[in-house]
C-alpha cells in the first residue's frame, strides 16, 4: 500500500508534468492525450483500490457530514454543466461538456475521498516523498530540456513557444510545483529532522533544482505562496529553530533576487505590471463572473462565460453554483483550514498538510478551473483523515 500511496502522490501534480515535458521534447504534443488521459484513469483506479481497502474508515468517519456536503456539491456542479449546455449553445464551453464532469471526478472527487479514507499516520511520509520526488524529477527534466533558455533571458518558459513554436509546459504548473517542492523540503529539514546525511543532501539539492522551476514559471502566485506560507515555519516551527529561520530568510532573500535577475526570469517584470495588466486580465474575468452571480444568486448560472473560467475558485463556485453551492462547499474548505491550523499547533509534523493547502488556496485563487483543484482538496482530505484518527483515539482513551 505504501508504494501505491507514493505513486498517487507522485503523479498527483508534478510527476504528471514531468512526463508531459518529455512528450513535448519529442515533438509528440499532438498525442499528449494518449499519455495524460490513460495516466489519470490509472491513477483513479489506484485511488479506487485504496478507497476499497479502507472503506470502513469512510463508513465510520467522524467528518462524514462534511464529506457528504462535498459529494452533494459536485453533484450540483455536474448538474450545472448539463444546465449550461442545455440552456446555452455548446460553444459557450471551452471543452466538451463531459470532460468537466470526468475531470472533476478524477481530479477532485476521487482524490479527496481517497485521502479521507487513508490512515495518514502510516503513510504521511510516503505522501510527502511522492510530492518531493515529483518536483525533483520535473526539475531535472526541465533543466535538461530548457536549461539553455534559462540563461538566455527568455523571461518566462512559454516565451519559447512564441519564439520557436515549440510546445512547452504550462509555466504555472512548473512554478507551483517548484514552490510546493521547496516548502516540503524545508518542512523535512526544519520540522521532521529525522533525515540521514544523504537525505539532507538530496533535500538541499532539490530546493535548488526547484528554484529553477520557480524561475521558469515566473508566476506571481508563487511569490504569494512563499510570502504567506514561509511564516508558518516561524509560527509552528520549533522554538530553537525560529531565529535560524528568520536569519536564513534574510540571507536567502537577496540571493533569490539575484537569481531572478541573473537568470533573466520575467518574474519581477510581471510583478511590476500587476496593476497595469490587471493581474493578467483576471480582474475583468472576476468582474464578469461576479456580475453573473448577482444575476443568478440562488443556484448560479453558467460554469463558464465566454469560453473561459474565472481563474478564481471562490468566484467560480459562486458564479456556477450560487449560494446553494457555496453553502455546501465553503464549510468543507473552512473546516479543513481551521483543523489544519489546530493540528499543526498540536503536532508540528502535521504542518505539511497545511502547507499543501496554502499552496492550493493561492494557486486556485489565481489560476486553474474548479474541476482541476487537486491541490486544494487533497490536503483537506489528509486533514480530515488526521482528525478522524484523533477523534477515534480520544474515544478509545475515555
Amino acid at each position: 500500500m505504501s508504494r501505491i500511496v507514493f505513486i498517487i502522490a507522485f503523479f498527483a501534480y508534478g510527476g504528471y508534468y514531468a512526463g508531459l515535458a518529455i512528450i513535448f521534447a519529442l515533438n509528440l504534443g499532438e498525442i499528449s492525450r494518449f499519455y495524460s488521459q490513460p495516466l489519470r484513469v490509472l491513477m483513479a483506479i489506484l485511488m479506487l483500490y485504496v478507497i476499497h481497502k479502507n472503506r470502513f474508515n469512510l463508513v465510520f468517519h467522524k467528518l462524514s457530514f462534511f464529506i457528504s456536503l462535498f459529494i452533494f456539491f459536485w453533484i450540483i456542479y455536474s448538474l450545472k454543466v448539463l444546465y449550461t449546455i442545455t440552456e446555452f449553445s455548446s460553444g459557450t464551453l471551452s471543452r466538451p461538456w463531459y470532460e468537466y464532469i470526468l475531470y472533476s471526478i478524477i481530479y477532485v472527487v476521487i482524490p479527496f475521498i481517497c485521502y479521507c479514507s487513508l490512515d495518514i499516520r502510516r503513510y504521511w511520509l510516503n505522501i510527502i516523498s511522492g510530492f518531493i520526488y515529483s518536483g525533483f524529477i520535473l526539475g531535472i527534466v526541465s533543466i535538461y530540456l530548457y536549461g539553455e533558455y534559462l540563461i538566455s533571458g527568455v523571461g518566462r518558459i512559454n516565451a519559447i513557444s512564441y519564439e520557436t513554436g515549440e510546445a512547452v509546459l504550462n509555466p504555472l504548473a512548473m512554478s507551483y510545483t517548484g514552490v510546493l517542492t521547496i516548502l516540503l523540503c524545508i518542512f523535512k529539514l526544519v520540522i521532521y529532522k529525522k533525515n540521514s546525511k544523504i537525505e539532507v543532501i538530496f533535500l538541499i539539492s532539490t530546493i535548488f533544482i526547484s528554484l529553477v522551476l520557480f524561475l521558469y514559471g515566473a508566476s506571481r502566485g508563487s511569490v504569494v505562496v512563499l510570502v504567506t506560507t514561509l511564516p508558518l515555519f516561524i509560527i509552528f516551527g520549533p522554538s530553537k529553530q525560529k531565529m535560524k529561520i528568520l536569519l536564513s530568510s534574510f540571507i536567502i532573500s537577496p540571493l533569490l533576487v539575484w537569481l531572478v535577475n541573473a537568470s533573466g526570469s520575467g518574474l519581477f517584470t510581471r510583478l511590476s505590471k500587476t496593476t497595469e495588466d490587471q493581474g493578467g486580465g483576471r480582474t475583468t474575468l472576476w468582474r464578469n463572473a461576479i456580475n453573473h452571480f448577482f444575476d443568478n444568486q440562488l443556484i448560479g448560472g453558467r460554469i463558464e462565460i465566454g469560453n473561459i473560467y474565472p481563474h478564481n475558485f471562490i468566484v467560480e463556485i459562486l458564479m456556477a453554483t450560487g449560494m446553494l453551492g457555496a453553502i455546501l462547499i465553503f464549510p468543507v474548505l473552512l473546516k479543513g483550514f481551521l483543523l489544519g491550523i489546530k493540528q499543526s499547533k498540536s503536532n508540528k509534523e502535521h504542518l505539511y498538510a497545511l502547507i499543501i493547502l496554502m499552496v492550493g488556496l493561492v494557486h486556485y485563487s489565481f489560476s486553474g478551473g474548479l474541476y482541476t483543484t487537486i491541490l486544494l482538496f487533497i490536503p483537506v482530505g489528509i486533514i480530515f483523515s488526521l482528525q478522524n484518527y484523533n477523534e477515534n483515539n480520544s474515544e478509545k482513551q475515555q
